[in-house]
């Protein structure tokens, strides 16, 4: 949809509000615009009636409609304000939230971390502020323009006349600056959504930073980059008092012009003092509220960047979830690559014409070389990247028949990298269901060999891990990963380099886990280290995006190229095989 699509279907959601807004909005500026008039009729009276019994009970009327527009008016016009900013905002970042969780891999694979964050707090309001401050105070403004015009007309036909001629050239100054405000604040959202992402990734790993002493490098990127967003900041200031100077200039020059017009009507006897006193409020009110539009304007151009970049985020492609699709069970677990070609880009294929069948209650080993495409299989199994080519089936059905809901809960990966969240240990095992069985997650850990790591935390189950577990050793997060997969059951599970940073003793322990694992469910374990993959049923080697061999590892070791020299190269290197 187009950005402004997008805008009228979040307006649909609090339509009756802001229907309310434009009711409130309109009461309101009409009351301010009833303000001049009457103080003009009370200066006549006073002066050229000299009628006090009609002046007081026109200041009662006065009175009366101030007290109705402050206390009940305004009042009403806040509590419509806050709905609107709070839940408004609430459903964009709503919106947004959910279309991150169901992007496709490919499209989020591509987007700054920092980026995505930025769209959901400050694009979102900025929309917000679009809507409502340049949208309703907008039509406020240009109500107030209207009737002021209107006014100065009443008045006099000459004082409409220069008023309304006023208008377009605070326009055409306006016009002069638009062009590059807009593309002033396109980089500056860019460059911010970079610097966040960047932020992030240095906060998140900041004692890697530590350790490598690389303080002085992250801070001389920081301030490069900051000092390029301060560059963007002061061109845009510069054109926002580009635009604030020629305005004020050309309403300080129609005042003059205009009390030497209402001097020349006043001593002709055509203008009366309260007249003339209305009539410079009402061209101040007109000049005032243009040049709001004005500067507003400007505001919009960075707003309607911020719009475009939410639209653009909502429109990308959203994995095909098929709520309506009843969900399907994994009963064999039986996996099958049929001539399966991928690449996460057009350039850099990873399987092309990939051929492996994996039978159900099986144990199969993965080995290969760095960039080989052993990671991407665990990817093309939960169906987080579609195949370019060929068939991936599990259980005779193509991937792309599951439920995806159904599918994911179904196959389980454990990567080489574990990530864990500032939350309780309850809270980083209990992803799925039985998020309260406290006896399933103690046994998930002790399978894990995580058992003594929670007998020695403070609150058990509860105690909170930290950013990103950091009192944690390598080999604990990814035991503690292998406990979130097991709590999870699922029928298809895949070791992803899953024990790569455990000591001797610890992959020991889970290499006797393994056989237990393997019981009832289809087990793929990806390893580089040849000696983990001793314990499976056959082996896959893959070299060049295929299937080189797929046997045993007693066969391999004598028949199969790759798998010898793997074996060489490790043992030469000290490694166990």
């Amino acid at each position: 949809m187009t950005a402004r699509r997008w805008v009228m279907t979040f307006i649909r959601m609090h339509k009756l509000v802001f229907v309310c807004g434009f009711l409130v909005t309109t009461v309101m500026t009409l009351v301010n615009l009833i303000y001049p008039f009457l103080g003009g009729r009370l200066i006549n009276i006073a002066f050229y009636d000299q009628d006090l019994k009609a002046f007081l009970k026109l200041c009662l009327i006065y009175a009366g409609i101030l007290l109705f527009n402050q206390f009940i008016v305004a009042t009403l016009n806040n509590l419509i304000s806050s709905q609107l900013m709070t839940g408004f905002v609430f459903d964009i970042r709503r919106a947004l939230f959910r279309k991150i969780l169901h992007q496709k891999g490919k499209d989020l694979s591509g987007m700054y971390s920092g980026d995505l964050i930025s769209r959901m707090n400050r694009d979102a309001k900025d929309i917000m502020n679009l809507l409502f401050w340049s949208g309703l105070w907008g039509y406020s403004n240009l109500l107030h323009i209207v009737f002021a015009v209107g006014f100065m007309f009443y008045y006099h036909v000459l004082l409409g006349a220069f008023t309304v001629v006023l208008v377009p050239v605070v326009f055409m100054a306006s016009r002069y600056f638009k062009q590059r405000a807009l593309r002033v604040n396109r980089d500056l959202a860019a460059e911010q959504g970079r610097l966040s992402s960047y932020l992030f990734e240095i906060v998140a790993n900041m004692r890697e930073i530590k350790l490598l002493n690389a303080g002085r490098l992250v801070t001389h990127t920081y301030l490069r980059r900051t000092v390029s967003i301060h560059h963007k900041n002061v061109d845009n200031g510069r054109i926002e008092v580009s635009t604030e100077r020629v305005n004020a200039f050309i309403t300080l020059a129609a005042q003059l012009l205009l009390f030497i017009i209402c001097a020349r009507l006043i001593v002709k006897g055509q203008m009366q003092l309260g007249v003339f006193v209305a009539a410079a409020s009402y061209f101040n009110m007109a000049v005032t509220y243009f040049s709001s539009i004005n500067s507003k304007i400007t505001d919009t151009w960075g707003q309607n960047v911020s719009l475009q970049r939410v639209a653009e985020l909502l429109n990308e492609e959203e994995e095909d979830y098929r709520e309506a699709r009843l969900p399907t069970l994994i009963t064999e677990g039986t996996i099958e690559f049929r001539n399966v070609s991928f690449g996460y880009t057009e350039e850099r294929r990873v399987l092309d014409g990939f051929n492996l069948r994996v039978e159900g209650g099986s144990t199969v080993g993965i080995a290969g070389r760095s960039g080989a495409g052993k990671t991407t299989l665990g990817s093309l199994l939960c169906n987080l990247y579609p195949v370019d080519g060929g068939e991936l089936l599990i259980d005779g059905r193509n991937v792309n028949e599951y439920n995806l809901h159904s599918l994911r809960s179904q196959v389980g990966v454990v990567h080489q990298e574990t990530v864990l969240y500032d939350n309780t240990l309850r809270y980083n095992l209990s992803f799925t269901n039985n998020r309260d069985r406290d006896s399933l997650l103690l046994e998930a850990l002790k399978r894990a060999a995580l058992h003594e790591l929670v007998q020695n935390l403070p609150d058990g189950l509860d105690t909170v891990l930290g950013t990103s577990g950091q009192e944690l050793s390598g080999g604990q997060k990814q035991r503690l990963a292998i406990a979130r997969i097991l709590v999870k059951n699922p029928k298809i599970l895949v070791f992803d380099e899953a024990t790569s940073s455990l000591d001797s003793k610890n992959e020991a322990l889970i290499r006797q886990m393994t056989g237990e694992l393997a019981q009832d469910r289809t087990l793929i374990i990806i390893a580089h280290r040849l000696s983990t993959l001793r314990c499976c049923d056959r082996i896959a080697v893959l070299e060049g995006g295929r299937v080189t061999g797929y046997d045993t590892h007693d066969v391999l070791i004598r028949s199969n190229k790759t798998y010898i020299d793997l074996f060489s190269e490790q043992r030469a290197g000290g490694a166990a095989v």
